[in-house]
């Protein structure tokens, strides 16, 4: 296996001092792959530490911020647009306080605070 040297000496490279390409190859793709880095197949040969794991990261962030989104968006659409109901029914000296009104408006604020903090998360997963 032949070992990446972190400078470029174009002259040479682990392609070139091995011999092992001759013939089709010509020199200037012979200088390029070795003044960049890549190997002669194409194949990275494990220098880096993160380089399997950078795409797959910023995969699933890119994922997971358009689903936060999404859900976010919808709560935060379903907590706004539907209409909140009448707790109090009645007269001003007999009035009657509708509990499951009252548990129902609550349950709307709640789907627009996580429809909030949801969106904000997927703008953060975005950012990063």
């Amino acid at each position: 296996m032949p070992t990446h040297e972190p400078d470029c000496s174009c002259g040479r490279g682990p392609s070139v001092a091995q011999g092992k390409r001759y013939g089709v190859r010509s020199y200037l793709h012979l200088f390029y792959e070795d003044c960049t880095g890549a190997s002669p197949d194409g194949d990275r040969d494990g220098s880096s530490p993160h380089g399997a794991w950078a795409p797959l990261i910023w995969k699933v962030s890119l994922s997971t911020g358009i689903l936060f989104l999404l859900v976010g968006a919808a709560a935060l659409a379903t907590g706004s647009l539907v209409p909140p109901k009448l707790e109090g029914i009645g007269e001003e000296e007999f009035m009657v306080l509708d509990m499951q009104a009252v548990r129902y408006n609550h349950a709307l604020g709640t789907c627009r605070l996580a429809g909030t903090a949801l969106c904000t998360a997927a703008g953060a997963l975005g950012a990063i």
